[in-house]
């Protein structure tokens, strides 16, 4: 048995050795060098691919390029702004053309479960290539799209360090609760934020479906699309990359306060207007304008009794007594000019045929504005694409990324610290001379020290990791036809872990001294609004899945292409957490849980299960590529509606007509022209009332309530909403109608738009539906009642130049 298994073991051996030898003999290395036709420039980054295949590799600086194919192959050669070229591997062939620039029809634009020549778009797509966004200085990928597409409106509410993710709205507020956009990485719908901190370095391509083309992803793009694809694998020898970006930031816009003497002329004045009469008003006014010393009595009003007298706001104004009579610039002494900011971004690209990589990896860091600030945002990522062709009709791919956030925050957050430096007083220390923080505004509250880590801290590091795959299945008999099977599993770790200790904060009575006789003697005492440590930590987990199949068919016959697609995609949502609270520490170096009082300790806890699943198709077809028509449909169900309402069906039309295609089309000038019109219905089950997603709102709902039962107050269960089984999916119907066209000579190119997207079924409460003394209104259930019209124009224009074969531009 043993000598028949080496045998074997010998035989495949062999069988595999003549295989590769085989192999080896078909395959050849190609080589060439891209430039431009008219001036031999070479193209840096070209990309140079065997059609079919994910196989391929970029030019290198001196525009050469070398892979490994076989007689038969085709080569598809593009690079931005070139007409794409196709050279079949045979004896003789040219391997190096040269590239007519100024093209701009032949890009590849990434759109829903495919790829689309720009000539044969019918939707409202838009794009930007990685390089771009690189450019960008901001940390945060979500806020570099901001006035790079239009329709895309990006508003960034934060600055503060791992909490500055921007709002991203397609053409506006479709709704009146949640109008975010699908965010879709590489295939798969985004759960944990993945867009604001993805690397730069890591994209290709982003493009944003804004009308009916995103209607294929159904129960989530009634508020468009974003489609992310990162980089992938090329054929040839590694390279590696490496980028450093160091900045520093400073707020946009800070509110200018009154200085100190303002401040005591206005508090001076206040009394003015406090004791003033109704009927006298008049006189008083001219009172104050005559005299001019608030100080003193004024005619008509009696005597007012000022709050600063004229050598306090002398004093103020001079700066000559800064203990006693100080002109505080809170902003100014709780932050600094700039706080830094760095990405570093480390990469190696390359493969061969049958094997192709990408890897990168990635450290951020980011600060605050604070002086000796408490605030810190860190993060690492990990990414890892592999492409491999099994064979000619079996190719794969697996990705694998991996992001940690660290962030750390003082005690109090960013709005409080922000309330506590308007209402300080110019009059008042936020900071002592000697460096000692001054007195609290209230309740202990003072930013120069509450910035820091002197009041404990507040910790919440998040790990997130994505594993997903797919392969992809040809059959020779059929050519044409394939099917992907892919999946993906998501996972993230939150915790957060909030220590708050006591602070000390210094005053002066302004009568006490040093023993030098000049230096007031501060007094030091806790002035927080607790006087024991105290710890709060929590921890939240989720497991998300995604397991996908797609059936692809594509035909050409003659100037006939058909393009039919079928798919369905199942995904469950999973997630659970707990929280624990102990106080009365009885020191504060020690922060864990077992060091704490059990007096006021609190313990809880959550968790979700949710699903989805959906079928899908697309059926393409253009004419020579003069008239084009898309019809697309998404079959959705939600785990949020009742049984009967849970699937809903979301189809698009697009329509497309290339008129510079026509024979009897000949206009000087004009390039190109394309008409389009797209209509499309979309659901969306992210249905918000009053700021809260509305699960389940088919099933009576009960919270925990105390009541008084025989003089006893109990824990019992008491309804919160009545059930409401109509409960069922916001709907937009969204129309769009398109005009792109190039001119003179591919100088200009531009894109006008019009849209109107209607939202019907909006989650609303009724009014007048019963009368108030009933005392059931506010069990009443929100209905879908509510609609949102949203109409527009947009136009994209741009002018391409060129004062030379090496100075070229782009105006937009």
């Amino acid at each position: 048995m043993k000598q028949s298994f080496n045998l074997l073991r010998t035989a495949m051996a062999a069988f595999l050795l003549l295989l590769l030898c085989a192999t080896a003999a078909a395959q050849q290395t190609i080589s060439g060098n891209l430039t431009d036709g008219q001036s031999g420039d070479p193209l840096i980054g070209a990309s140079v691919l065997i059609k079919g295949t994910t196989s391929g590799t970029v030019t290198d600086f001196d525009g050469n390029y070398s892979l490994q194919a076989n007689d038969g192959d085709v080569l598809v050669v593009s690079y931005t702004g070139y007409a794409t070229q196709e050279i079949t591997v045979a004896p003789g062939a040219n391997y190096s053309p040269g590239l007519s620039s100024g093209e701009l029809l032949d890009e590849i634009v990434v759109v829903a479960y495919g790829k689309q020549r720009k000539a044969t778009v019918t939707g409202a797509v838009v794009g930007i290539e990685g390089g771009v966004l690189k450019q960008s200085p901001s940390v945060n990928l979500g806020a570099s799209l901001a006035g790079r597409l239009p329709g895309v409106v990006v508003i960034q509410p934060s600055g503060e360090p791992g909490n500055d993710n921007a709002i991203i709205n397609i053409r506006g507020q479709n709704t009146l609760g949640n109008s975010s956009p699908l965010v879709v990485i590489d295939g798969i719908p985004d759960r944990a934020g993945g867009l604001a901190r993805l690397s730069p370095g890591d994209i290709e391509s982003i493009s944003v479906l804004k009308d009916a083309s995103a209607a294929i992803y159904g129960a989530r793009a009634a508020n468009g699309a974003i489609l992310v694809t990162t980089k992938r694998g090329t054929t040839g020898k590694p390279t590696i990359s490496y980028n450093f970006n160091q900045g520093w930031a400073q707020p946009t816009v800070l509110p200018q306060m009154s200085n100190a003497v303002e401040y005591a002329n206005i508090m001076n004045e206040l009394p003015i207007y406090q004791t003033v009469p109704v009927n006298e008003w008049g006189a008083a006014s001219q009172a104050i304008r005559t005299v001019g010393t608030y100080d003193s009595p004024t005619p008509d009003v009696g005597t007012v009794n000022a709050n600063f007298s004229p050598e306090a706001v002398r004093l103020h104004g001079e700066g000559s007594d800064p203990w006693g009579h100080p002109d505080t610039d809170w902003f100014g002494d709780a932050f600094r000019t700039w706080a830094p900011q760095s990405q570093h971004s480390l990469s190696i690209r390359g493969g061969t045929k049958a094997v192709r990589y990408f890897s990168s990896i990635g450290y951020t860091n980011q600060e605050a504005f604070y002086q000796n600030t408490a605030t810190k945002y860190n993060q690492y990522n990990l990414r890892i694409n592999l492409d491999a062709d099994i064979s000619d009709y079996i190719t794969t791919s697996l990705g694998i990324t991996a992001r940690r956030e660290d962030r750390r925050y003082p005690t109090q957050s960013a709005n409080s610290i922000f309330r506590m430096l308007m209402r300080g007083r110019p009059t008042e220390p936020e900071v002592w001379p000697n460096g000692l923080p001054g007195p609290d505004i209230e309740n202990g509250q003072n930013p120069y020290v509450i910035t820091t880590n002197a009041t404990g801290y507040d910790e919440s590091p998040t790990d997130y990791i994505q594993i997903n795959g797919s392969t992809t299945l040809k059959t020779p008999s059929i050519p044409g036809l394939s099917l992907t099977l892919s999946g993906a599993v998501d996972n993230s770790s939150s915790k957060r872990k909030l220590w708050e200790t006591p602070w000390t904060l210094y005053s002066w009575d302004r009568v006490s001294y040093e023993a030098d006789g000049t230096t007031p003697l501060l007094t030091g005492a806790v002035r927080s609004n607790f006087s024991d440590p105290r710890l709060r930590q929590s921890t939240f987990s989720t497991l998300n899945t995604n397991l996908s199949s797609r059936l692809n068919y594509d035909i050409n016959i003659g100037g006939n292409t058909l393009g039919l697609m079928a798919g369905v995609t199942r995904e469950t949502f999973s997630g659970e957490g707990f929280s624990a609270f102990r106080r009365n520490f009885n020191s504060t170096a020690v922060d864990q849980l077992f060091a704490g009082g059990t007096i006021g300790q609190e313990t809880g806890g959550s968790g979700y299960t949710r699903a989805r699943l959906g079928y899908y198709g697309r059926a393409q077809y253009d004419y020579n590529e003069k008239y084009l028509v898309e019809f697309i449909f998404r079959y959705d169900g939600s785990y949020i509606f009742p049984e009967d309402k849970r699937f809903g069906f979301f189809p698009g039309i697009l329509l497309g007509w290339n008129v510079t295609n026509e024979d009897f089309f000949n206009v000087p000038g004009i390039d190109f022209l394309k008409l389009r019109a797209s209509y499309g219905q979309m659901g969306n089950d992210q249905v918000f009332y009053n700021g809260r997603l509305q699960e389940y709102a088919y099933l009576s709902s009960y919270g925990f309530g105390e009541f008084p039962i025989d003089g006893v107050v109990e824990t019992t269960l008491r309804e919160e909403v009545l059930a409401n089984q109509n409960f069922t999916w916001e709907r937009a119907n969204n129309f769009n109608f398109g005009i792109d066209a190039v001119l003179f000579n591919n100088r200009v190119d531009m894109t006008l738009e019009y849209f109107n997207n209607r939202r019907d079924q909006i989650l609303i409460q009724l009014t007048g539906s019963t009368p108030a003394s009933s005392g059931i209104n506010e069990l009443l259930p929100p209905v879908n009642a509510g609609e949102v019209e949203n109409k527009g124009f947009e136009f994209n224009i741009g002018y391409n130049g060129k004062a030379s074969n090496a100075f070229q531009w782009r105006f937009g």
